[in-house]
């Protein structure tokens, strides 16, 4: 005679870790607002938006400082907010959407500012290059560590 057992003790505790997980989803939605930021402090840094380099400002180039880092002032403004339904990234900087999506701008509107979207999305609601695998991995790794 044949006899099979199986201990699924281990199966059920992974089980029930991924559904908890699933439930409480807001240490993944906070991991993905700090991948946001992080991204975001990158493009900063490299004066681009996912490897594609900004036109860099009159500015920058008159006085070799870095394009849209004149004070410092919009990339130190970014916040995060995440909640169990959301991650967000943000700015109350009133100038920060002209600069992140492009534009008319000034007195008269004669003067035009070329995107150079800073944030990990576009104006268009695209994410910048390898960005949607960052989450997906933030994600993946939040999930398989309860089975």
């Amino acid at each position: 005679m044949l006899h099979i057992e199986i201990d699924s003790s281990n199966f059920e505790r992974g089980m029930a870790r991924l559904l908890q997980n699933m439930e409480n989803r807001r240490p993944i939605t906070a991991g993905i607002a700090a991948e946001l930021l992080s991204m975001s402090e990158d493009n900063f840094a490299s004066e681009s938006w996912g490897g594609d380099s900004w036109a860099q400002s009159k500015r920058a180039n008159r006085e070799g400082g870095k394009t849209l880092q004149k004070t410092g002032q919009l990339a130190a403004s970014l916040t995060t907010q995440s909640s169990n339904d959301f991650a967000r990234i943000g700015t109350n900087k009133i100038y920060a959407a002209i600069h992140h999506m492009g534009g008319q701008a000034g007195r008269g509107r004669k003067v035009n500012i070329p995107a150079r979207p800073y944030l990990p999305i576009n104006g268009s609601g695209n994410l910048q290059a390898n960005a949607e695998k960052q989450i997906l991995d933030i994600v993946k790794d939040a999930l398989t560590r309860g089975i």
